[in-house]
């Protein structure tokens, strides 16, 4: 008898639940403010902490408990640190264990549904902007959530994400034939497709084998289809660098995975530094892929040592800066704590080593513009991505006592290093 795939839906409904309340919100059914957004992470999440309750090890518990209470204790010194980092360590952990438990075959049929669903829209989306705009009114969604603030100007008059619309700059992919337009699908902006396309790319890569029906080409494929629909410049670029490094040495080095966001974190500075403006705060100027990295590097080149400890509030604004976002609510000492403790955790083979070297890939460059790597609806899919490459070759693999065993090598690994 088939058990009912819950790895398989519940991280599908993290990834369609976005779409489906945009959806309401444009009929008028709902007015879909935060609390409702928040609500309805909040259902997922407890559905899933259900599903992995019997494989937390006690271990994971004694961590979880300590890094509450030190982010506790910053947050007296430091008022205006977030606890949202919980929330995304809390996505992280759960999920890859959700993955552990599944298994490959739950992963596999997890990132195809989400492909279709992702492609049948992103085909409606292109040839009937005007329609799907109808249908989904995402900058309203987006206002109504906090997403936008209500005094922001729709410059591109359209109802589509503030980045949905390249205007004068122009595609870099493709641009006479598909125009300005970035389609979003089922992720509602464009960047997160962007990333969705990236580590399932990164996925394949860590997967692939040169034998019949391994070879993930389709899947290799879709990835490169959803690229360039979103006319992702990150996502090609990061895509790059990965296949460089699967076929380097670097492949299965936990030093290569702790190194690159340490690597990236001092350039950033350091090119901050030498753009820096005396007696100006950091502001985007350009919002771009450039004027972000601009903007990441002055702002940590901008903060004194209290600041980098976390004691004290950023002047500036940290959600649209990875980096900044991480070290200003968790400090460089506890950061650097998690990364170690997710560089250095155990493999179970060679392609669970080859997927986390692809995640801190994505984090790593991912961090230097944005903190949408948080976001659950790719989150989600990612981690149980990782998780379930830990069951490869294990006997049993994608039961239970795996992830029991599993939990027990590994703490909240990825959660708060690399929203």
């Amino acid at each position: 008898m088939k058990t009912f795939p819950v790895g398989t839906s519940l991280v599908v409904l993290c990834a369609v639940f976005n779409v489906f309340l945009c959806f309401v919100s444009t009929r008028g059914w709902v007015f879909t403010s935060s609390s409702v957004v928040a609500a309805a992470e909040m259902l997922i999440l407890i559905a899933g902490f259900l599903v992995i309750r019997k494989t937390i090890s006690r271990r994971i518990m004694i961590f979880s408990t300590l890094s509450v209470m030190y982010m506790i204790g910053a947050k007296m010194i430091n008022p205006e640190l977030s606890f949202k980092l919980i929330h995304d360590a809390a996505i992280a952990y759960i999920f890859y264990q959700i993955g552990v438990i599944s298994g490959m075959r739950q992963a596999r049929q997890a990132i195809w549904i989400i492909m279709i669903l992702t492609l049948t829209l992103a085909v409606f989306e292109i040839f009937n902007p005007a329609v799907f705009g109808q249908i989904l009114n995402i900058w309203q969604y987006y206002v109504q959530k906090g997403g936008i603030s209500t005094t922001a100007i729709n410059y591109s008059q359209t109802t589509f994400f503030a980045s949905g619309d390249r205007g004068g700059v122009g595609r870099t992919f493709f641009p006479s034939l598909l125009g300005p337009h970035r389609v979003s699908s089922i992720f509602l902006e464009p960047v997160s497709l962007g990333n969705y396309a990236t580590f399932v790319f990164g996925w394949c890569l860590a997967t692939c084998r040169n034998r019949p029906g391994q070879r993930q080409i389709l899947l290799f494929i879709l990835c490169f289809v959803c690229i360039v629909l979103t006319d992702s410049r990150f996502a090609s670029a990061c895509c790059a660098l990965m296949a460089l490094i699967r076929i380097s040495p670097l492949r299965s080095s936990s030093f290569t995975v702790l190194l690159m966001p340490v690597i990236a974190t001092v350039l950033l500075t350091v090119a901050g530094s030498l753009h820096e403006i005396p007696g100006w705060l950091p502001a985007i100027k350009s919002d771009d892929f450039s004027g972000r990295l601009l903007f990441s590097g002055q702002l940590l080149n901008y903060w004194n040592l209290s600041q980098w400890m976390a004691f004290a509030p950023s002047p500036v604004y940290t959600a649209d800066t990875g980096y900044a976002y991480i070290l200003s609510n968790l400090g460089l000492p506890f950061s650097l704590v998690c990364l170690v403790m997710f560089a250095f955790s155990k493999n179970n083979n060679q392609t669970a080593a080859m997927m986390k070297t692809c995640i801190a890939v994505y984090f790593a460059t991912s961090l230097c513009i944005g903190a949408s790597i948080f976001s659950i609806k790719t989150a989600a899919l990612l981690w149980m991505l990782y998780g379930a490459t830990q069951t490869i070759g294990s006997p049993g693999a994608g039961g239970k006592a795996a992830a029991r065993k599993a939990g027990e090598d590994r703490t909240l690994q990825g959660g708060f290093s690399s929203r």
